[in-house]
């Protein structure tokens, strides 16, 4: 009797530490190829080391996947920097644990006139998304250079057909959609390329996920093992990025865009800097009235303890 006992004791012990151990977390992300960690850590199950049980919860946009995350739908998010920016300066409650990735080859695109710089679009129309990264990018670059242009707001699904009318001379749209903008432009197709100018895609953790540390670390590790994956074997990686968004992104065209990203996880000194100079631009812009975009402001939101545990050296905040 004491051995069946020991036996059904031992049985329930197990079943509820796996019960415990197998923590439910949900992140907003899609069907899309900036991450490969992301990638690896999904196929491979790369949670299951860290006891996790992972559903990513696929969003459209970055913004979406934020309001969702503010709004208790989520525990993390993936997205670029820009709707943390505008969240830090309304006051809202999150954290910002780690930069997974870092796209850096921003172009503006045109159509049959080939493109030489910024200065031949003086007095022309450059379409893009109002009040996005994208939209900072633009108008940051024709300030540095003195240039003057027309500025006009257009969704992206209506940048091509405007730029084929002859409705706008040039189109600044976010890079996901490059491939498809070349292939409707065909030999038409003409980009300007604007060094310089990047975007960090942040992992964003919930007020309460945020308040749990020992979750974030586990949330990270598993990443930064996915992270080695790719930096191992980059052809192994970029097939398994090519199956995790499931025929969404072609393989060739993941290998072609790969060098356009890095892919270090990180919290950097660049991504903060970045994140107030836009928020100094929104501010301007009038696009964001509360908050004074700080260095101080921006750097609160920051949070790396569980990084500097994992990747001690990849973490350069001040």
């Amino acid at each position: 009797m004491k051995r069946l006992l020991s036996f059904a004791c031992a049985a329930l012990l197990g079943f509820a530490v796996s019960a415990r151990a197998q923590t439910p977390v949900a992140l907003g992300w899609g069907p899309f190829p900036d991450v490969p960690a992301i990638a690896e850590a999904q196929q491979k199950d790369l949670w299951k080391a860290q006891d996790l049980a992972v559903k990513i919860i696929p969003f459209a946009t970055g913004r979406d996947a934020f309001e969702a995350l503010i709004g208790g739908q989520l525990d993390f998010a993936i997205m670029a920097e820009f709707p943390a920016v505008t969240g830090t300066m309304r006051n809202l409650n999150f954290a910002i644990p780690a930069v997974v990735a870092e796209y850096k080859s921003f172009r503006l695109i045109g159509k049959g006139v080939p493109m030489t710089g910024l200065a031949q679009f003086a007095g022309k129309k450059i379409a893009m998304p109002l009040g996005t990264n994208v939209h900072f990018i633009i108008a940051d670059a024709l300030k540095a250079q003195g240039v003057k242009a027309e500025l006009v707001n257009v969704a992206p699904p209506d940048m091509v057909p405007a730029l084929v009318r002859g409705d706008v001379d040039a189109i600044m749209t976010f890079p996901g959609a490059y491939g498809g903008v070349k292939k409707a432009l065909g030999a038409n197709y003409q980009e300007l390329m604007l060094p310089g100018y990047a975007s960090s895609f942040i992992l964003v953790a919930s007020a309460k996920a945020a308040a749990d540390e020992a979750l974030v670390h586990r949330v990270l590790a598993a990443l930064v093992a996915g992270e080695a994956m790719v930096f191992k074997d980059p052809a192994e990686a970029q097939a398994t990025t090519a199956a995790f968004v499931n025929k969404a992104v072609p393989l060739e065209a993941i290998a072609a865009t790969w060098p356009d990203y890095d892919h270090h996880i990180r919290l950097d000194r660049e991504t903060l800097d970045l994140m107030v100079r836009e928020g100094v631009w929104l501010r301007a812009e009038g696009f964001v009235k509360q908050g004074t975009p700080t260095t101080d402001l921006f750097a609160r939101m920051f949070m790396p303890a569980p990084l500097r545990s994992l990747s001690p050296a990849n973490v350069t905040l001040p």
